[in-house]
């Protein structure tokens, strides 16, 4: 082991460095990323762009379900919560409205019965 560090581990840093700087081939450069730093900046960019989804597809998207069964008076509620990734004017906008985002959420609902 080097000053402290596990064995070897001075050939993986190295390895690390040069990786970031080999240039991808043609058939890899995602959104014209050249190397992998660029690369995965252009995927984690990606993961979190919505903007070609509908409000209903945003619901469905990252969608909990859960129903309780405990208590009287709320026992067999089943409830839901969809974890979306803009601001409420924003879903609203892409909803047409607050009357879209109301159809959008009944349809929904209705998919899960």
């Amino acid at each position: 082991p080097g000053e402290g560090g596990a064995p070897g581990e001075g050939a993986v840093l190295e390895a690390i460095h040069a990786l970031r700087r080999v240039e991808l081939p043609e058939a890899a450069r995602v959104g014209g990323a050249a190397t992998l730093p660029q690369l995965s900046a252009r995927l984690l960019a990606a993961r979190y762009d919505v903007s070609s989804l509908t409000a209903l597809e945003l619901l469905r998207w990252d969608y909990k379900q859960g129903e309780r069964v405990d208590g009287v008076a709320a026992a067999g509620l089943r409830f839901g919560i969809a974890a979306i990734c803009e601001t409420l004017p924003a879903l609203l906008n892409r909803s047409g409205g607050s009357r879209g985002l109301e159809e959008a959420m009944a349809a929904a609902a209705a998919r899960r019965g």
